[in-house]
């Protein structure tokens, strides 16, 4: 019996470090992300251009996009064709950007404070609070683990999915118009944002 107390023991002390080791934190990760964009939105110096341009060549490599395309279409991701995976995950990264890009001026400083990690396999949610004036406003960061980095494939902000928020609309879009349907009104929206 003490000869299997030891084992088990051994077991539990060695065996673990090899996981919380081998990954980074993925609060650590969020807060990579986050610092790196409020360091440019805080650079008066930088024109509204410059911040982003800068902004988004730092955001995208923190997020999976192409697990956030295809959770975004759910069901109709395994219907689609590799070409119209392809196009979507391209019009759904244009729309993503332009949407986060085009509210950088109304950016007026605030805090961030990391409360909490879950990490489950390969997954993780990471809890954050975003404190500006009187606004007090929740975010979860939801994470996949994959090409050695945690990265984001959903934001949930004050309870409401980014993710689950897309897919209700598209797919209601390709019900009644089909992928061509969906293609023409993202395209629509993409040139709408871009020249705004």
């Amino acid at each position: 019996m003490a000869m299997m107390k030891k084992i088990i023991i051994t077991m539990l002390l060695f065996f673990p470090a090899v996981p919380v080791f081998a990954q980074p934190d993925p609060l650590n990760a969020v807060e990579s992300m986050v610092n790196s964009v409020l360091e440019i939105l805080d650079n008066s110096s930088l024109s509204l251009a410059e911040k982003k341009a800068q902004v988004s060549g730092r955001a995208q490599r923190f997020l999976s996009i192409e697990s956030m395309s295809q959770r975004t279409l759910g069901t109709y991701w395994s219907s689609a064709t590799q070409e119209q995976r392809d196009h979507f995950t391209y019009l759904f990264t244009r729309i993503l950007e332009e949407t986060y890009l085009n509210r950088i001026d109304d950016y007026s400083g605030g805090t961030v404070r990391y409360l909490q990690q879950r990490v489950k396999d390969d997954r993780a949610i990471v809890d954050t609070l975003i404190i500006a004036d009187e606004l007090q406003l929740p975010v979860q960061y939801r994470m996949v683990y994959e090409q050695q980095s945690w990265r984001v494939f959903d934001i949930v902000i004050d309870g409401v999915s980014l993710i689950m928020n897309y897919r209700a609309s598209y797919a209601e879009i390709i019900r009644s118009q089909g992928y061509n349907g969906l293609f023409r009104l993202m395209e629509e929206r993409v040139t709408g944002m871009s020249t705004s």
